[in-house]
């Protein structure tokens, strides 16, 4: 069972404790495998179908515990990305790229959003971990139910949302929707 790690920290030229199909690509197109091999694995091992297989997704499937070393790898990884969030003579919006903002919401709102953001990823490696974390904590500011789209690649939406209460934009490792639905 140990090269069945071995492949999943080869594939993970990052260390990011994820593979990306670019990753899966590029490894197949090294060890000159079918090109059905992608989406195979990502069939098999992408339990949240996020595009991404994380090792909690691959170890979960062949019921294995992942190696010590390369979960150290990976923390090491994830505290230094988080760690630029974490600068506290950072402004929040470094590094943010702002899709779509709808430019009735406040400034100080944005920032929070981010701010949530950046700790979510700190936190969780899965994107519904990471929008749920987001959403609970919006909710919990005003008693409202606001909606949280986590993703890396490419989704498409389109939403009805209260004015000055939409934000769609890239931070760290993933792109994020927020939104809070109007009262009708």
């Amino acid at each position: 069972m140990a090269d069945f790690l071995k492949a999943f920290e080869s594939i993970d030229t990052d260390f990011s404790g994820e593979i990306t199909r670019e990753e899966l690509e590029a490894y197949c197109k090294r060890q000159n495998f079918d090109e059905k091999f992608t989406q195979k694995w990502l069939n098999l091992f992408d339990i949240d179908n996020s595009g991404t297989i994380s090792i909690e997704e691959y170890c979960e499937v062949l019921g294995l515990k992942p190696n010590e070393d390369y979960i150290e790898k990976v923390t090491e990884q994830r505290v230094q990305a988080g760690a630029a969030g974490a600068d506290d003579d950072r402004d929040d919006m470094d590094g943010v790229r702002i899709i779509a903002l709808d430019k009735e919401m406040p400034e100080d709102l944005q920032r929070l959003i981010v701010r949530l953001a950046r700790k979510a990823q700190d936190e969780f490696s899965v994107e519904k971990d990471v929008a749920k974390y987001i959403k609970s904590e919006l909710d919990s500011l005003d008693q409202r139910a606001w909606h949280v789209i986590v993703g890396r690649f490419q989704y498409g939406s389109y939403c009805t949302h209260e004015i000055g209460c939409m934000f769609h934009f890239f931070v760290n490792r993933f792109a994020i929707l927020v939104w809070r639905t109007p009262d009708y």
